[in-house]
Formats: structure tokens, C-alpha cells, sequence
């Protein structure tokens, strides 16, 4: 290109890039090829005499330019310009290497980091990442409410600074491991459980999931930690109502049974277990098809029973005497069904209970 724009030379590699000719190109001015953006007015010539003038590779590593082809598509080139002399006469070498593709890579990459930084800054979870130094260098809004710590507190500090002292050894070692094996990514601790340590010296109980990645030939991992002190709460709660039922039903004098919402026998009570027959099994058995109706006389009851079931599942309170064959004999006995519904008072179980149990 000579000092008034005209472009004096055009080789193959521009045809190919942008679409025109030698024959096309030779004699125009430069800015048939890098036009003046619309939202941008640029003196395209001005621009590369002084970028020729004043090289600076710094800034050249970023410089590009709108450009189109001869199909009138817009592209991104990359320049490089230089200056150089043939005897009296001055040309400027401008080099161009079409960025289209890499730009909106570039672009793509940098909306799904923006995506993925914002579903990290207001997700549920706490998320963390360290180097390979084990320094923390990410911190989300809700790993700060878990452990205490603020981002500018935290960024930087080992990641030991979050695991209680007894537990730091062991866990330094499933790390490592993790950090040399092929697995991309894993829960940590047993069934994903471990603990972590907040600023005020509490420990926390989490679940933790942890993936690794490479950033510029560096290993990055990234923890998702979910605090699980209400569900280990809520477990704790409900294994002391199933002991307390089980004290209650197992050492219970009445006999009890637990029958699902059909009257099938779900269990039975040890006072219950020692009025049948040792071998009596009650799996997949109705409540009247046990043995203790299995008595000569006893078709009547057990008909009565089935009805009384029926009752029960229909959410009403049976409550009768009846005769009950045990392996003790036959005992007269006051009887009671009792259907349990859950919240949407549908019925769950029914409680079969007999009480008063009467010696012969």
C-alpha cells in the first residue's frame, strides 16, 4: 500500500481470505477492503501509518480491524503493519490474518464464564476452588455464609484453613490421590459426607462433590459443598421416633399388629409373635388368614374380621370382643383396629391391637 491508501499489491492469501482478485484489489484504496465501521468512524490509512510509525507489539497483540469480503460478509482481521522504502518511494506492508472464528469463540467462552460465574455467585451451594498449591482462589457469596469467611478474608489462604485439625491428614491424602488419578470428577469422604471448619471454631457437616480441570497447564479444583446439618437433624429426629415406637411396640403387653392400607400384615409385636405358632409365617398374609382364626367355628370370625378391615380401611375405628386360637388356647379377647392417615388423610397403616387378653 503507498502512503495515499492505494493498495499496489495483493497476493494469494488475501484473495483466499477476503474473496477478491488480484486484478480486483490493485489500484483500490484500502478501505474497499477495511471500510469505516458505522458505530465507528476510523481513518483506516491514518491508523496503519501510525501503528507503522509507532509499532508497539503490546498493543498489536489486540489490534484488529473490520473488514468484508466480496461477498460483502464482515470479518475481523488481525494487523500488522510495516514501513519500509524502495529507493524515493514509500509503501506500508499490511498484513492481515482473518480472526472471524477465534472472536466469537472468544465471545462464546466469555458469555458461558459470565453464565457460569453468575449461577456460582447465587447458586444453593458453596462453591470453592484451590491451585495446586492447595490456595483457595475462588469463593462464592454462599461459601461465605457457610464458613463465615469473606472472599477477601479467604482468597489465598490454604485450604486446610476449612478442615478441622484431626480430619487434615486424612483428607490431604484423598486430594492427592485424587489429583494424580484419571478421575475427572468425585464425592468426597464416605458417601460424600465430610466436615468442615467455620470461622468461629464450629464444625459444620457437608456433602461435597469435587472436580478437577487445567487452566494454562495448571490444575484447578473445584469444590460444590452443601451444608447438611438440618437433613442430619431431620435423620437424628426420626431415628429417635423409630426407637421410641420400637420400645414401645416391641415390649408393648398388647399384641400389635401393623397392617398396610389393604389389611396386609406388615409386622408384628413380640407379644403378638409369641401367640402364633413358631413356624407361623406372616409374610404376604391378610390379617384374618393368620392362624389364630384357623380354629374349628372359626369361618364366622374371620368374615366378621375381613368386615370390620374393610371398616378400618374406610377410616373408622373398629373396636370389638372375639375369640383369638393362639398356642396357648383360645383366648377371649378385646380387639381394636385403628387406621392411621398421613397429612392428606389418606390412609397409611392400621394398628391391630389386642388387649385385656383373658386366660381360659
Amino acid at each position: 500500500m503507498v502512503p495515499s491508501g492505494e493498495i499496489v499489491f495483493f497476493n494469494d492469501s488475501a484473495s483466499k481470505q477476503s474473496g477478491f482478485s488480484n486484478d480486483d484489489m490493485l489500484g483500490k484504496h484500502i478501505s474497499q477492503l477495511l471500510p469505516e465501521s458505522n458505530r465507528r468512524k476510523v481513518d483506516v490509512v491514518s491508523w496503519l501509518k501510525r501503528w507503522a510509525e509507532e509499532p508497539n507489539p503490546e498493543q498489536l497483540r489486540y489490534l484488529s480491524l473490520r473488514g468484508v469480503t466480496k461477498k460483502g460478509d464482515e470479518r475481523r482481521y488481525q494487523v500488522r503493519v510495516s514501513k519500509f522504502e524502495d529507493q524515493s518511494d514509500v509503501y506500508f506492508a499490511v498484513v492481515l490474518r482473518d480472526i472471524t472464528e477465534e472472536q466469537e469463540q472468544t465471545t462464546r467462552l466469555r458469555h458461558d464464564q459470565l453464565v457460569t460465574n453468575r449461577i456460582i455467585a447465587i447458586g444453593e451451594d458453596a462453591v470453592l476452588s484451590i491451585d495446586s498449591e492447595e490456595n483457595i482462589c475462588l469463593w462464592n457469596k454462599k461459601a461465605e455464609e457457610l464458613f463465615g469467611y469473606t472472599e477477601n478474608e479467604i482468597l489465598g489462604k490454604k485450604l486446610n484453613t476449612l478442615i478441622p485439625e484431626r480430619y487434615r491428614d486424612t483428607h490431604a491424602k484423598d486430594l492427592q490421590s485424587f489429583a494424580t488419578d484419571k478421575t475427572p470428577s468425585k464425592h468426597m469422604g464416605k458417601r460424600g459426607e465430610i466436615v468442615g471448619l467455620h470461622k468461629s471454631g464450629a464444625v459444620l457437616p457437608l456433602e461435597a462433590s469435587i472436580t478437577k480441570t487445567y487452566i494454562d497447564n495448571k490444575q484447578i479444583m473445584s469444590a460444590q459443598i452443601r451444608d447438611i446439618s438440618e437433613r442430619k437433624l431431620a435423620q437424628q429426629v426420626l431415628q429417635d421416633k423409630e426407637s421410641r415406637f420400637r420400645a414401645i411396640f416391641d415390649y408393648a403387653v398388647s399384641a400389635i399388629a401393623l397392617l398396610d392400607a389393604t389389611g396386609l400384615v406388615l409386622e408384628i409385636n413380640s407379644a403378638a409373635r409369641e401367640l402364633l405358632p413358631l413356624d407361623e409365617a406372616i409374610e404376604d398374609k391378610r390379617l384374618w388368614e393368620l392362624a389364630w382364626w384357623d380354629e374349628a367355628g372359626s369361618s364366622e370370625r374371620m368374615n366378621v374380621l375381613k368386615d370390620n378391615v374393610a371398616e378400618a380401611i374406610q377410616g373408622l375405628t373398629v373396636r370389638t370382643r372375639t375369640e383369638l386360637a393362639t398356642s396357648r388356647g383360645t383366648l377371649e379377647i378385646d380387639f381394636s383396629l385403628i387406621p392411621v392417615t398421613d397429612d392428606k388423610k389418606q390412609l397409611i397403616y392400621i394398628i391391630a391391637e389386642a388387649r385385656k387378653l383373658i386366660e381360659p
